[in-house]
């Protein structure tokens, strides 16, 4: 599983599905908005708000603490054969599944043939499991048209891996601790 952006909705994402034992490998240039707000008050668990860098920090050590792989680089180029290719600056990766977590890499999704919309056409359409048209290629968080809100977002990176996960599993699937 590859994740095109490490914002609170791609990391929540990697969480849910390193913890169903399945690779997820984020790819982050730190472009979250969440980098620009000093204080968010309105994350649950957070009564006195959390800085928003620190917010991401906190994500991005919970994701790796279940196996998550974190590769700060740039997806230069995304293309469909058998799997997704991902072309970074370091090098070439594959995955069966594809995840745009990142509203600010609409340019992936136009190269995909995706048509945009909504407010500043920033936005693709996906269905209730967050799948897009293109099959194995998902969106989750604001790219999707969700409010943004950090919560929101985290909140639709788990549902979108939890539909993925129970893709590969072939049906239902609950993420409990005991």
């Amino acid at each position: 599983m590859a994740i095109v952006g490490g914002g609170v909705a791609g990391l929540s994402a990697a969480l849910f599905l390193a913890r169903a034992q399945v690779s997820a490998a984020v790819y982050d240039q730190h472009e979250s908005s969440l980098y620009r707000v000093s204080r968010v008050h309105n994350y649950l668990g957070f009564p006195d708000g959390v800085g928003g860098a620190e917010l991401i920090d906190l994500g991005r050590r919970h994701a790796q603490r279940f196996g998550a792989v974190l590769i700060d680089d740039d997806v230069l180029s995304v293309k469909r054969g058998d799997a997704f290719e991902i072309q970074t600056s370091s090098g070439t990766d594959d995955a069966t599944f594809l995840l745009l977590a990142s509203n600010k890499r609409t340019d992936i999704a136009r190269g995909f043939g995706l048509e945009l919309g909504g407010h500043g056409a920033r936005f693709v359409s996906v269905d209730e499991r967050g799948q897009t048209s293109v099959d194995g290629l998902y969106a989750a968080g604001r790219i999707t048209g969700l409010p943004s809100q950090a919560i929101v977002s985290a909140g639709d990176g788990a549902r979108v891996a939890i539909s993925i996960i129970e893709r590969i599993r072939g049906g239902y699937y609950v993420d409990h601790d005991t």
